[in-house]
């Protein structure tokens, strides 16, 4: 929800009737406004990994097994229903099938960590001709034909259920899908330190992945990549292919140098769950004059307001619910965990670290573009 303050003026409003003190609260001039918003997250996410099993990956598959937990804690707090699958880049004699036991984890996974840390450890013995923009649409086209009858099933139950709304909510639970779910986001990850070879041009790619879960489900695809930089600082091959589908999608982009991913991971995890990170302006703001404050819930986990300038934690007491929003962050300004004012699309945008979290309330305060105190 977006709001602009009612011209009210500046006013010193003395508290008196029923208070134990007196307290002076500043109010704004009335041409200042605030545009507030809410940060959620989308309920249901399919994510698949596609890891290189090429011969020079043992360190990095260590490495994402190691450091999961800092991509599954948002999707624990957030409650939300996930399906997790890996496969390999290795299209010959793997051809896009799901790696591990249990090969798809779900909330209900017992020790999901341990599995994780298991199903991605894919192994070293896999095909050096890497290429996992093919092995992706191979998982999602398998995935497709054992959804087929599945998704017929629900139609003929919808179908027998006339115009009882009950019944026709209750379809899908009778046939349940596993993974590529119609009403769930797909999330791709790419991990690799070799260039893609697969066959067709990325576009071609990037447009069936829009539409594996069905015409008019566009939009709900996101892609991120943890591959070589263009600044090899580690013997990777830069993933030029990689970063083009992951800009296409505004995903996130993580390096395979890094000795320790789980900052990569946390940013993955932002990306993965739908937090926003662009917020549209109600007016064309006096620039100068911009200022964004997150609020967060008094018992929001510290690595929330891990790249806060500041943080403001005054308001949160023993006499104040766990859950109120009181927890006051202000963001850095620019750089790469900061925010920034895009003048083209007149959106704040949040980078890397910055991304409000769950739950938080986003609030801008600006004048009107020629207007100033």
């Amino acid at each position: 929800m977006r709001r602009a303050l009612p011209p009210i003026g500046v006013v010193l409003v003395i508290l008196l009737a029923g208070c134990p003190d007196d307290r002076v609260v500043k109010t704004r001039p009335p041409d200042v406004f605030v545009d507030t918003f809410s940060q959620q997250s989308a309920t249901k996410v399919d994510v698949l990994w596609v890891v290189d099993n090429s011969g020079s990956m043992a360190d990095e598959q260590e490495n994402l097994a190691k450091n999961f937990g800092a991509f599954i804690n948002l999707f624990t707090r957030g409650s939300i229903d996930y399906r997790i699958a890996v496969t390999t880049t290795d299209t010959f004699k793997d051809k896009g099938q799901f790696r591990g036991n249990p090969k798809i984890l779900t909330p209900q996974t017992g020790n999901v960590e341990a599995a994780f840390a298991s199903n991605i450890k894919v192994g070293i013995n896999g095909s050096p001709n890497e290429r996992g923009l093919e092995a992706a649409l191979m998982a999602l086209e398998r995935q497709q034909q054992i959804n087929q009858p599945k998704l017929e099933a629900i139609e003929l139950c919808k179908t027998k259920c006339g115009s009882d709304a009950a019944c026709i909510q209750d379809c899908p639970e009778k046939t349940p899908i596993d993974f590529l779910r119609p009403d769930a986001y797909l999330y791709l990850i790419f991990v690799s330190d070799e260039e893609d070879k697969s066959d067709y041009d990325v576009l071609y790619y990037w447009r069936a992945y829009e539409i594996a879960n069905g015409i008019g489900n566009d939009g709900t695809v996101n892609a991120a990549a943890i591959v070589g930089p263009k600044d090899n600082t580690c013997n990777a091959t830069y993933g030029s292919r990689y970063i083009a589908l992951t800009e296409r999608t505004s995903g996130e982009i993580g390096s395979i140098c890094d000795s320790n991913f789980s900052v990569t991971l946390r940013k993955l995890a932002n990306n993965a769950v739908g937090l926003k990170r662009k917020f549209a302006l109600t007016r064309k703001p006096n620039v100068e004059t911009l200022k964004v404050t997150l609020t967060y819930p008094c018992n929001a986990p510290s690595d929330f307001t891990r790249a806060c300038q500041s943080v403001d934690d005054s308001a949160c007491g023993d006499d104040v619910a766990p859950d109120a929003l009181a927890l006051v962050c202000t963001p850095k300004q620019g750089g790469p965990d900061g925010w920034q004012y895009e003048p083209e699309t007149n959106v704040i945008f949040f980078a890397g670290e910055s991304v409000p979290g769950l739950n938080a309330q986003i609030d801008v305060e600006y004048y009107e573009e020629g207007k100033g105190p």
